[in-house]
């Protein structure tokens, strides 16, 4: 495929207006149209419906921008990778987690990469599942790290499993409920909750355990998926809240944050790796892989080995 001709489906795609995509592009009109065209007779399928009110794109046109917008990606990311190697640099890595990866696991990660390979430059976003899964689909991540989503995941992705993770009820050092020995599932309702978005599955079981212990759902006073702002309100009163444990593993050596003595209301899952289909990591991806498979090992988080 023609990358220029790809160039200007998207940019007709993206403003939905040929006008518009013109400006952008530098083009006049006409030659805009004839490009399209063209890319539609290249392909033998309409990509745009035109009407007096402008264009509306054809289901070939969304596969084919979701494609587009990858192939485009590749590209720009082979000559940065190029350039950076030319210079004696490893290259770049860009690559998504999940919140809960932020306050621990990602600094480990970053520390041992500074440490091995100072010249690797690292592009981190933080998001849920839906934000980086489609950014690797369109090629603006190398890889996520990430939870599975309940729905499955994107047939444009796969996956492998890092770590075995699990939520639990904590609050700080300082709570009441720190030191007691056994908690009952009513005493948690005496205090204000942090709690995971109400849309999501971890709030669904903790709902559920409450309920199976016969008492209504907490109310949340804070609703977050912010491990940084959970975190910091933990210290600020007497919050408890629901979040992967790997969060409070350092924070409980250090006896700021700890695990509420209770059975049977917790959450097991798995922290995986998302990639695009047949693309395989850079020398850089691969080697920041590398260094959260060793922090996984360092850590005692329990690694998995599945994967699709």
């Amino acid at each position: 495929m023609n990358l220029g001709l790809l160039e200007h489906f998207l940019a007709a795609y993206e403003t939905k207006s040929i006008g518009k995509a013109a400006v952008q592009l530098g083009l006049s009109q006409p030659a805009l149209s004839k490009s399209i065209r063209k890319l539609e007779t290249e392909l033998d399928v309409p990509l745009f419906h035109r009407t007096t009110k402008g264009i509306t794109p054809t289901p070939y046109a969304d596969t084919l921008a979701r494609r587009g917008q990858a192939i485009q990606a590749d590209v720009h990311n082979s000559i940065v990778e190029l350039q950076k190697l030319k210079r004696g640099e490893v290259g770049e890595a860009r690559i998504g987690i999940a919140p809960a990866l932020a306050p621990h696991f990602m600094p480990d990660v970053v520390a041992r990469i500074a440490a091995s390979h100072p010249s690797i430059n690292l592009t981190v976003i933080e998001a849920m599942y839906e934000g980086v899964s489609q950014a690797v689909v369109r090629g603006e991540l190398d890889f996520a790290l990430t939870n599975l989503a309940p729905r499955g995941v994107d047939p444009d992705l796969t996956w492998r499993a890092l770590f075995q993770d699990c939520f639990v009820v904590c609050c700080a050092k300082t709570h009441p409920l720190a030191r007691k020995r056994k908690v009952q599932p009513a005493e948690l309702l005496k205090y204000p909750w942090i709690t995971p978005a109400r849309e999501g599955l971890p709030w669904q079981r903790l709902a559920d355990c409450f309920l199976a212990a016969r008492c209504a759902p907490p109310r949340a006073m804070v609703e977050t998926n912010s491990a940084s702002v959970i975190m910091s309100l933990l210290q600020r009163g007497p919050f408890l809240t629901f979040v992967p444990r790997q969060i409070i593993q350092r924070d409980r050596r250090q006896a700021e944050a700890v695990e509420v003595n209770l059975e049977g209301m917790s959450m097991e899952r798995a922290i995986v790796v998302l990639h695009r289909k047949g693309h395989g990591p850079t020398k850089a991806a691969q080697i920041v892989l590398d260094a959260c498979e060793a922090v996984v090992l360092e850590s005692g988080l329990y690694p998995e080995a599945n994967e699709s």
